[in-house]
Parts: C-alpha cells; sequence; structure tokens
C-alpha cells in the first residue's frame, strides 16, 4: 500500500525517536507503519508533510532529513500551539498520520 488513494488520508506513522535540540525545539525520527509506504515514500529538499496527531489536530512541517537516507522521516518542530505541543509531550512509539509530500523542491 503505497499511499492512501484518497489524497486527504493520512497514512500511519510511528514515533520512533525523540531528541531533543533547545528547550523548545525537537527533532522526531517517524517511520511509516506499512512496509510499502516506507519504500514509496519519496521527497525532494524543500517539501513538506502534513503530520497529524489524532484527536488534536494536522499541521505542516518541512521534512528535515535527508531524501537520500531512506526508511523514516526526521522533522524538527519548535513547540508553538496545541499540534506541536502535543508531539513535544511525546517520547517515542506513540502513532501519528502523514500527509504529503507537498510543496516544490529543489535539486
Amino acid at each position: 500500500m503505497p499511499q492512501p488513494s484518497n489524497p486527504y488520508v493520512p497514512s500511519p506513522a510511528r514515533v520512533e525517536e525523540v531528541r531533543p535540540e533547545t528547550p523548545d525545539t525537537k527533532t522526531f525520527k517517524i517511520a511509516f507503519c506499512d512496509d510499502d509506504c516506507r519504500a514509496g515514500f519519496s521527497y525532494r529538499p524543500g517539501q513538506f508533510a502534513e503530520l497529524s496527531v489524532f484527536g488534536v489536530g494536522e499541521a505542516p512541517f518541512s521534512i528535515t532529513s535527508s531524501p537520500t537516507r531512506n526508511g523514516f522521516l526526521e522533522f524538527s518542530i519548535k513547540r508553538m500551539g496545541r499540534v506541536t505541543s502535543a508531539l513535544h509531550e511525546m517520547i517515542g512509539g506513540e502513532q501519528v498520520g502523514i500527509r504529503g509530500p507537498y510543496g516544490n523542491g529543489f535539486p
């Protein structure tokens, strides 16, 4: 299952690691739950994805990992509002949703 046929339905993913960067910014390492989704997701530098925290909301975030590193995505996120605060409470193992990639990348 590469991506859901409905582009408005997020693909389930799991938070594998949470790394504090500064007092208000953390980097989240996230991998799709489905192996085909994980293998088939590609993006270019500069693109972003919609990250869903189920029961809280969804927000757009830049993908901060290199597209040459396969199997996971990283997002460096500053605590600012409801969605980012919910993400900052995570310690790893939680399920989130991902839609994308969106935006114009660059070479």
